[in-house]
C-alpha cells in the first residue's frame, strides 16, 4: 500500500508538469508584451504626465494673474492689511509654475524627440502658445501695477484670456493624441494577455481533467478506511468510546492508532470530568451569588454614607461607634466578593507596556493602609509587557495581607530587580511571619488562618502571577512574597483549566 505522501507526490508531478506548459506558454508571448508596456511606460505615459504638469502650470498662471488684478482691486478700495505679502507670495506662485513648465516641457521635448519624431512640431506650438500666454499676463500685471485702468485694462485681460484659452486647447490636443497612443497600446496588450489567457485555459483545462482522474483514484484508495474513523469518532463523540483497530502502514492505520489512544485518554478524562461537575456547578453558584450581592451592598454602602452626611452633627459617640462598625461590615464583605469574584474570572490577559512603579502606586491607594505602617517604594523602575489591571489587584492582595501580617508599628518594603528575561518584586513585610507548616498550604484555594476573609486572595493572586508566565514564593525571616514575571510573556498562554475545580475540591476537604 503506498503511503499517501506518495500518491499526492504524483499528482504533484503532474500539476508541476501543469504549470511548466502553462508557463511555457506564457514564456512565449512575454516578449512581445514587455516591449508594449515599455513603449507605455517609457514613453507615452511620461509624455502624458508632462502634459498634465503643463496643463497645470498653465492653470496655475491664469488664477494667480487674476487674483494678482483683484488684490490691486482690493488694495485700491480699501487700506487692506498683508496686501503686498499676499502679492508677494502670488509673484512666488507663478515663477513655481513657470519652473515646473520649464521643466516639464524639457521632458516632453526629450520624449517627442527620442519616441515621437513626428510630434515634435507640437512641442514648438505649445511653446509659442505659453510665451504669449506670459507675455499677455506679465503686461495686465505690470499695468494694473502702474495705475492704468478702465478699457485698457480690460483689452489686456481679453488679450490675456485668448492667450490662456489657446494655450490650455493646444495641451487638450496634445493630451488627446497622447491618450489615443495609450489607447491603442494598450489594446494591442490586451490583445496579446487575451491570446495567451485563452491558450493557457485550454492547457489548463485538459490537465486539470487528467489531475481529476488521478484525485478520484487516490480518493477511492483512502476513503474506506477514512469511512472508519469518521464512524468511530461519532461513536466517540456520542460517548462511546470504541476502537478502529486499523492496521497497516500508512499514515491513515497511524491516525487510527493515535484516535484509539485518544479514545482511552477521553474515557479516563470523561470520568474525572463527572466527579468534578458537581464541584464546578458549587463555583457557578459562588459566582453568581457574589454578583448578586454587588448591588444590594452597595445600596447599602451608599445609603450609610447618607445617613452619614446627614446626621452627623447629631449622632452621639455611641451612635458614630455603630455606623463605623456597619461600614467595616460592609467593606469586608465587599472586599470577600470581590475576592470570590477575582479567582472565579478567567478572562483573558490584556497586554501592555506597563511602569512596574505605576502599578505598584495604585495598588498601594487600593489599600487601607495604617498611619504607623510605613510603606518603602523601590528606587528604581522597569516596563514589562503586562496586564496592568489583574496585576494591580494580585499587589493589592499581597499589601492587604502584609497589612493584616503587622502587629502595631511596621513597614512594607518593595525591591525591584532586573533579572535578564525576568525581573524581580519582592514584598518584604516586618509582620510575625508565617508558621513553616502552613507556608505550603496558604496558596489552596478556601485555606484562610484569619477569621474573616475567603481564602482566596493569595489564590488569586498566584493565578494572575502564572497567567503572565511568572511564579510566586514565599519565604521568612523577614517575610517576603518574591514574584518573578517574564518582561515579555506569550500572550494568553495559559487557558482555564478543569484542575482549578479540583484544587477547588481539595481546599473544601482541608
Amino acid at each position: 500500500i503506498l503511503k499517501i505522501k506518495t500518491k499526492l507526490t504524483l499528482e504533484v508531478i503532474l500539476l508541476v508538469s501543469l504549470v511548466g506548459t502553462v508557463s511555457l506558454t506564457a514564456v512565449l508571448n512575454t516578449d512581445e508584451v514587455q516591449n508594449r508596456f515599455l513603449e507605455l511606460t517609457t514613453g507615452t505615459m511620461p509624455v502624458l504626465d508632462s502634459l498634465k504638469d503643463m496643463r497645470y502650470s498653465s492653470t496655475k498662471i491664469s488664477a494667480t494673474t487674476m487674483e494678482i488684478i483683484l488684490l490691486h482691486d482690493e488694495s485700491s478700495f480699501s487700506k487692506a492689511i498683508g496686501v503686498e505679502e499676499k502679492l508677494e507670495a502670488k509673484f512666488y506662485d507663478i515663477e513655481k509654475a513657470k519652473e515646473l513648465f520649464n521643466v516639464s516641457f524639457s521632458q516632453y521635448f526629450s520624449l517627442l524627440e527620442s519616441n515621437y519624431p513626428n510630434q515634435v512640431s507640437n512641442a514648438g506650438l505649445i511653446a509659442e502658445r505659453w510665451n504669449d500666454m506670459l507675455i499677455s499676463s506679465n503686461n495686465l500685471i505690470s499695468a494694473k501695477n502702474s495705475g492704468v485702468s478702465g478699457d485698457d485694462i480690460l483689452v489686456l485681460a481679453e488679450k490675456f484670456e485668448n492667450n490662456q484659452h489657446l494655450m490650455e486647447e493646444t495641451i487638450e490636443n496634445a493630451i488627446f493624441t497622447a491618450s489615443s497612443e495609450i489607447s491603442t497600446k494598450q489594446g494591442a496588450v490586451d490583445s496579446i494577455v487575451g491570446n495567451t489567457t485563452l491558450t493557457a485555459l485550454i492547457i489548463l483545462n485538459l490537465f486539470i481533467a487528467t489531475a481529476l482522474g488521478i484525485r478520484i483514484l487516490i480518493v477511492k484508495s483512502i476513503s474506506k478506511p477514512l469511512q472508519k474513523l469518521q464512524n468511530v469518532t461519532k461513536e466517540i463523540a456520542l460517548g462511546n468510546f470504541v476502537k478502529s483497530d486499523l492496521v497497516g502502514n500508512d499514515e491513515i492505520s497511524d491516525l487510527g492508532r493515535h484516535i484509539d489512544k485518544m479514545s482511552g485518554d477521553l474515557e479516563k478524562l470523561n470520568e474525572n470530568i463527572l466527579k468534578s461537575e458537581r464541584l464546578s456547578s458549587i463555583g457557578q453558584l459562588a459566582s453568581r451569588l457574589a454578583h448578586d450581592l454587588r448591588n444590594p451592598l452597595s445600596i447599602i454602602k451608599n445609603s450609610l454614607a447618607i445617613l452619614n452626611v446627614k446626621f452627623d452633627s447629631i449622632m452621639d459617640e455611641k451612635t458614630s461607634l455603630q455606623m463605623a462598625r456597619v461600614g467595616k461590615a460592609v467593606d469586608r464583605m465587599v472586599h470577600q466578593i470581590e475576592d470570590v469574584l477575582d479567582y472565579v474570572n478567567v478572562s483573558e490577559l490584556k497586554l501592555e507596556p506597563t511602569s512596574l512603579v505605576s502599578v505598584i502606586e495604585s495598588s498601594i491607594l487600593g489599600v487601607d493602609i495604617p498611619r504607623q505602617i510605613k510603606v518603602l517604594l523601590p528606587k528604581n523602575n522597569i516596563t514589562i509587557n503586562c496586564d496592568p489591571y489583574k496585576l494591580e489587584s494580585a499587589f493589592c492582595n499581597l499589601i492587604t495581607n502584609s497589612v493584616q501580617a503587622i502587629d502595631g508599628d511596621g513597614e512594607i518594603k518593595i525591591n525591584i530587580k532586573d533579572s535578564h528575561k525576568d525581573v524581580i518584586i519582592d514584598f518584604i513585610d516586618s509582620g510575625s511571619g508565617i508558621k513553616e507548616d502552613l507556608m505550603l498550604k496558604i496558596f489552596e484555594p478556601l485555606f484562610t488562618t484569619k477569621q474573616v476573609g475567603t481564602g482566596l486572595g493569595l489564590p488569586g493572586c498566584k493565578s494572575v502571577i502564572e497567567k503572565h508566565g511568572g511564579t510566586i514564593s514565599i519565604s521568612n525571616n523577614p517575610t517576603k512574597f518574591s514574584i518573578t514575571l517574564p518582561k515579555e510573556p506569550i500572550e494568553n498562554s495559559e487557558k482555564p483549566k478543569i484542575p482549578d475545580v479540583v484544587e477547588l475540591e481539595k481546599g473544601l476537604h482541608d
